[in-house]
């Protein structure tokens, strides 16, 4: 049911009917035309009426969308103001989520030091992935934001707050050539995975790939091969790991957060984790 927690429902209307364009509000809201699509037509069931005349090359409101216009968009201004009110008392808690790999590199170690740090706050950690994140971001439902990428948006802060070297690792001393025949892909992001390929092109061909330092690991555990890590993940395999070669390429992790947050107390958090 439609209630006053889906304020975003009314917000994707009032971006739908600015844009006249599903796709552009899509664009716009970091959603899926599909998850847009779904939004009015759960606010259309709601109100009982069709709130759009979808035409081939347009859309247009109808005479009932052009009435819920403008109480919608002093709901959200109301509900804007309201936010921005409240989020000038003294930070009491913080939602923070990462990719998992930016997870991996960075948060499961800086958490624990977070909560001694700030020994009164209340910390809500998440592992999600990057569509997400950004429309989180976005609808102020998380406060900060980490991944191997950063944000392109005028409304979010990307900072590089880690950056690691990468090695090339396998189950045994071999040579690179022969170690790349079991390559094992762990995806740095576009950048980081298209110069890796340049590097070595055979791992193109690689027969297992995913996104996750620990599936990998896991995969690695289990069936040997080779793969690209941080130093600091693959010292925790010791010696069943053999160092074959430095890989000249750096992967970042990026800290995000909207750039009018004004949470009295969330800059020194933001400072602490950026390590100045």
């Amino acid at each position: 049911m439609f209630d006053a927690m889906d304020i975003r429902f009314l917000n994707t209307f009032i971006e739908v009917a600015r844009t006249r364009h599903f796709g552009k509000a899509a664009e716009n809201l970091y959603l899926t035309q599909s998850a847009v699509s779904a939004r009015i037509k759960q606010l259309e069931e709601y109100f009982n009426t069709a709130l759009f005349i979808r035409q081939r090359n347009s859309i247009k409101l109808t005479p009932a969308g052009e009435k819920l216009l403008p109480f919608a968009e002093n709901l959200s201004h109301t509900l804007g103001e309201a936010r921005r009110s409240l989020n000038d008392a003294e930070i009491q808690h913080i939602v923070i989520s990462g990719t998992p790999n930016a997870w991996e590199l960075f948060l499961q170690d800086e958490l624990p030091d977070i909560q001694n740090q700030f020994s009164d706050l209340t910390v809500r950690a998440e592992v999600i992935n990057n569509e997400s994140m950004v429309r989180l971001l976005h609808e102020r439902l998380i406060d900060l934001a980490f991944s191997l990428e950063p944000i392109k948006s005028d409304d979010v802060v990307s900072d590089c707050i880690l950056t690691s070297s990468l090695a090339l690792y396998s189950d045994k001393s071999q040579s690179v050539e022969d170690a790349l025949e079991q390559y094992i892909h762990i995806d740095w992001g576009v950048k980081s995975s298209e110069a890796i390929e340049k590097q070595y092109p055979k791992v193109r061909r690689a027969n297992f790939r995913t996104g996750s330092i620990q599936v990998a690991l896991s995969y690695f555990a289990r069936n040997g091969g080779s793969l690209i890590l941080p130093d600091k993940i693959a010292e925790c395999f010791g010696s069943t790991m053999h160092r074959l070669e430095m890989v000249p390429i750096e992967i970042k992790t990026y800290i995000h957060y909207l750039s009018d947050t004004n949470k009295r107390g969330m800059q020194e958090v933001i400072n602490y984790l950026s390590g100045e």
